[in-house]
């Protein structure tokens, strides 16, 4: 039988052993994880292949450019010293649309109800209604009773003289109210989470409001909403300093006053319901580019015609038109702010 010196010895030793077999299991595990990373980085796993699970594609319809794309002179500067490689595919994502509903009416009376409209609203269209504030005409919502889309607005081009009134909330009561509002009204959807908003200030002139840096001089605020990414890959907006949904507060006391507008269009993606298609390549959608093709979503801040691009990646479009699929893009980022975008599914696969 040992001696309590030995056991302590032992003791001793096997402690030390598995203090050892810990930090040696930690610095493994650290190893490993740098290993997968870097091969990851080097390796990069391969996108499954285009399945066209929704056969051929509507073709993606831009506004309008600023510019023709015909118009500028491109010169391409990228750190890669030429257009980037893409992936050969990409996840096109199906947007269910809802169905008319008997009670379609009902729930957008219920909602104007809520927003301070008591009169009967007033027919536009098959599916839009119009209401309009009994104590206050200049003020007006429009609905479509099958999207739920809507635009709640102040004619303030009518009254400016609500303009004198110069307690514009700062960004933060902006952000906090207008997230108020989407929350209380079961607006606020998980896929804007994890985007952040954009504010502005705006100076009125000219029967219009324009964005200025000084906060001291403006006339409203506004706040523009976007869609968080879908797998790492952002979405764009037609323009991409405006989202979908958007505040815009003035600086008056009245309540009603004060919030000039909400212009909320929303259209669901399922992305459990998906697709994967074949793109053209980079270097196809930068001669497109060249060409006159694709949509100037931006053209450079010095209005020159010389631009130079710096970086093309891919997004998605998200448009205030319905559209059935979310469908991936080239974006051409340029100096100047300049931003462009081409359709990046091949177009074999899209509708003429």
């Amino acid at each position: 039988m040992g001696s309590l010196t030995e056991t302590a010895f032992y003791t001793r030793k096997a402690v030390n052993w598995a203090i050892l077999g810990v930090i040696g299991y930690i610095l493994l595990r650290i190893f490993w994880s740098v290993f997968i990373s870097l091969w990851l980085m080097f390796f990069p796993p391969q996108p499954p292949p285009p399945n066209h699970a929704f056969g051929k594609l509507p073709a993606l319809v831009f506004p309008a450019s600023a510019s023709p794309s015909a118009e500028l002179t491109y010169r391409l500067e990228t750190i890669q010293g030429g257009v980037p490689q893409a992936s050969n595919s990409a996840v096109v994502y199906f947007m269910p649309k809802n169905p008319a509903s008997l009670t379609g009416l009902t729930k957008a009376q219920e909602f104007a109800i809520k927003l301070d409209f008591t009169n009967q609203p007033i027919q536009e269209t098959k599916y839009v209604y119009r209401f309009e504030d009994a104590s206050l005409p200049l003020r007006r919502l429009t609905y479509d009773i099958v999207s739920k889309n809507f635009i709640l607005r102040y004619m303030f081009e009518k009254e400016t003289s609500l303009f004198t009134e110069r307690d514009v909330p700062v960004s933060d009561e902006a952000l906090k109210d207008s997230k108020s509002f989407l929350q209380s009204y079961g607006l606020y959807k998980s896929d804007m989470a994890k985007a952040t908003p954009k504010i502005q200030y705006l100076k009125y002139a000219g029967d219009a409001l324009a964005s200025t840096t000084s906060q001291s001089q403006s006339d409203a605020i506004r706040v523009d909403y976007f869609r968080s990414p879908i797998n790492e890959i952002p979405l764009y907006t037609p323009n991409p300093l405006e989202g979908n949904i958007t505040f815009i507060y003035s600086g008056s006391t009245n309540t009603k006053k004060r919030t000039l507008e909400v212009a909320y269009t929303y259209w669901p993606i399922d992305t459990a319901t998906t697709g994967t298609y074949e793109l053209k390549s980079s270097t196809v959608a930068w001669q497109e580019l060249q060409n006159g093709g694709g949509y100037i979503a931006q053209l450079p801040k010095t209005s020159s015609t010389f631009v130079t691009v710096r970086n093309v990646t891919l997004g998605y479009y998200d448009t205030l038109d319905s559209q059935m699929y979310l469908q991936p893009i080239f974006v051409f980022e340029g100096d100047d702010g300049f931003l462009a975008y081409v359709p990046a599914i091949d177009p074999t696969w899209t509708e003429q």
